[in-house]
């Protein structure tokens, strides 16, 4: 921290700082008091304070407390003034923390340019500052601006890198809002509702696991989304549903207003359109009510869409040009392109193709000034479309091609991987060199200064500043030196379990092939000696031919530990042909009902992995087989996005999952430590009488 001179130099100093103090701790102690108090307390507060770093922290709170409440305008002019104080002070801190709010409160008035630009300059004092947390909450709202201009390769880089931050500080509400980013920029940048479900999963799954009921509410509405997409309508109506529950206690009435929106969304697409209809009256009256100009103006296009489905025209312009008012009120030029859409839909469902065209011309330009990829993603086919009507088939194809390339390229994530790569590579450079800049130039502003410190006081206060930064110092490289040790463990276990892993399974393979090779062979060779015995020795038939079938027991018995030990079905055709061959061969050889579904892609993985799956898979299915009496078994295996789901369940007499783990159970233990040498997660649930169901997740990319 930099300590300005004439601050340094005040005798009373000492007992204002503690009255200060005092003031921000109040202040800061906020929860439970309305906003709009603490920000009255808070305005008096600065109104009384000389010009100081503290004056610039309650500035900064002052500015997040406007923010929350939706007073962008006030906030940017206290943002300004802190920045500006923060400047005079060189209060770096100060400066950092004001252009971070700056691009928050002008991406909440829609100014994403703007936004963007401040982004550039906070990054580069959060970097700095090297402020894990900082840069984790910047690289987070990086990525949420390059979302919602449709870059949504930049978009997942920066959430990824947040992530990086955020999950070793163990900070849950950002790794979650990352996980819902990722997720949204999942669903609407390319409709994979696979990987979109997977990280809001994620995201659900930390939120009740913190009892995070606002963030839930969040996240049901979103899942609601992804399946209203996938045409599962029931569905998509509970989440939705639920999630408006959870706002209606909270009382949350711009939510309450979306969960609406959404649930009329699902009506029209059912085609009932009163019940539609009805739902987004609600939602009109709730946005009227709280001054949400936008969400008017979302209202007035979804009905405008559910009288375009009607065929009812008339009424659809109306609605739609009532949005498009709305939307240039607020000079949301996204939303302007999407009514516009609208609009030439209706003029080209009219007859009226030329009017379509022009409005259709207009939207273009304005979507490729944008830079939005859908919006352009909908003109070009609304364009195509009204080509073809036109008999313009050349020009249809044209637009159509441009329709298909753009559609390829909004997300191609092996694409994304290869350049997330090259990019954190160049970026970890462009950061070293942005620090050691800033660094140089702060010791020279830094000494600067100390040559005017001359006084006893400044002496004093600095050696105080400096005993706390590097008692801080202290217990944060104390902290890191923990965690690097931890890790070291981990890594030496992981190690360790490893090669136990491997050597067992490749001790299998040896002992397999012995076994077929080898004793299975010289078994083999002996029933053929037995048989030439046979013809020469006819007085001794009864007795050769009892030990000719012993021979072929033994023979067979040897074939099926060989098999047990090491399939070969499964070296030479994989885990998935291996699985359904072992559920085929319970069904065949057991009274008992074995069903295996796999779905997804089915390529091999490799070897070491597709060996520790099925040594999971054969460990439930013997599991069953040796405790369970059960009649039905059922395996289904879905591989998803970069992860490979199994579900298994019996329906046997159960057992005590507790119990079982304490007993050290052998066969638990065992599956536990080859889910964990995959990284991945087990799931068992189990009482007596019940059946088991097993739950394993793991990653396969």
């Amino acid at each position: 921290m930099i300590i300005n001179t004439n601050y340094m130099k005040r005798k009373s100093l000492f007992p204002i700082l503690l009255l200060i103090l005092l003031v921000i701790l109040l202040s800061l102690n906020s929860e439970g008091f309305p906003q709009s108090q603490v920000a009255d307390s808070l305005t008096r507060v600065i109104s009384r304070q000389p010009e100081n770093i503290d004056k610039a922290v309650n500035l900064v709170n002052l500015t997040k407390n406007l923010l929350s409440s939706k007073k962008l305008d006030t906030a940017l002019h206290y943002c300004e003034e802190a920045f500006n104080l923060s400047t005079r002070l060189n209060y770096i801190e100060g400066q950092a923390d004001a252009l971070y709010l700056k691009s928050l409160i002008y991406r909440g008035k829609l100014d994403l340019q703007s936004s963007l630009s401040y982004t550039e300059k906070y990054l580069e004092l959060f970097l700095l500052l090297n402020d894990s947390l900082r840069l984790a909450k910047g690289y987070y709202n990086l990525g949420n601006i390059h979302k919602e201009l449709g870059d949504y390769e930049l978009a997942l880089f920066y959430c990824q890198k947040s992530l990086s931050f955020c999950i070793p500080l163990q900070e849950s509400t950002l790794v979650l809002a990352n996980y819902n980013c990722i997720g949204s920029i999942f669903f609407d940048g390319k409709s994979k509702y696979d990987s979109a479900a997977h990280y809001y999963l994620k995201a659900m799954e930390i939120c009740e696991k913190s009892d995070n009921q606002a963030h839930l509410s969040t996240i049901f509405n979103n899942l609601g989304r992804v399946y209203l997409a996938d045409n599962q309508f029931e569905i998509a109506r509970r989440y939705f549903s639920m999630s408006l529950e959870i706002n209606q206690k909270n009382g949350n009435r711009e939510k309450i207003a979306l969960n609406f929106t959404n649930l009329g969304r699902v009506a029209s697409e059912k085609d009932d359109f009163k019940e539609a209809l009805n739902y987004y009256n609600q939602a009109l009256e709730l946005y009227t009510e709280i001054k949400d100009d936008r969400g008017i103006a979302d209202i007035n296009n979804n009905i405008g869409d559910s009288y375009f489905k009607q065929m009812n025209y008339d009424l659809a312009l109306e609605k739609f040009d009532k949005a498009l008012e709305g939307y240039r009120k607020i000079e949301f030029s996204k939303g302007i392109v999407l009514a516009s859409i609208n609009k030439a839909s209706v003029y080209s469902e009219q007859g009226k193709i030329k009017k379509a065209m022009s409005l259709q011309d207009s939207c273009l330009t304005i979507a490729e000034q944008l830079g939005g990829k859908e919006l352009l993603l909908l003109a070009y086919g609304n364009i195509s479309d009204n080509y073809k009507k036109t008999g313009n088939f050349e020009k249809a194809y044209f637009y159509q091609l441009k329709h298909n390339e753009l559609n390829a390229d909004i997300f191609d994530i092996e694409k994304t991987k290869a350049i997330y790569a090259e990019w954190l590579k160049s970026e970890k450079g462009k950061d070293q060199a942005r620090i050691l800049a800033l660094e140089k130039d702060n010791l020279q502003k830094t000494s600067q200064r100390n040559a005017y410190m001359f006084s006893g006081l400044g002496f004093v206060v600095l050696a105080l500043f400096l005993v706390i930064y590097f008692r801080q110092k202290a217990a944060h490289d104390k902290i890191i030196a923990q965690q690097k040790i931890r890790q070291l463990e981990e890594e030496k276990k992981l190690m360790a379990a490893k090669l136990l892993v491997e050597g067992q399974e490749e001790e299998r393979k040896r002992i397999a092939m012995e076994l077929h090779d080898g004793l299975g062979v010289l078994l083999s060779a002996t029933k053929m000696q037995f048989s030439t015995i046979i013809d020469n020795s006819p007085e001794n038939k009864v007795l050769i031919e009892k030990a000719t079938r012993m021979l072929e027991q033994a023979s067979g018995d040897v074939r099926k530990i060989s098999h047990n030990m090491m399939p070969g079905l499964l070296t030479k055709l994989g885990f998935f042909e291996a699985v359904e061959d072992l559920f085929e061969n319970i069904g065949d050889t057991k009274d008992m009902n074995a069903i295996c579904t796999i779905s997804g892609n089915q390529d091999r993985l490799s070897e070491n992995k597709e060996i520790m799956l099925y040594r999971i898979v054969q460990e439930m299915a013997n599991n069953t087989l040796k405790h369970a009496e059960a009649r039905n078994i059922e395996l289904q295996i879905h591989v998803l996005q970069g992860m490979l789901d199994m579900k298994y369940s019996d329906d046997g007499k159960g057992f005590d999952v507790g119990k079982n783990l304490e007993s050290e159970s052998i066969g638990l233990k065992s599956m536990q430590s080859r889910v964990n040498f995959l990284n991945g997660t087990l799931v068992i649930e189990s009482k007596p009488g019940e059946g088991a169901r097993y739950s394993i997740q793991i990653p396969v990319l």
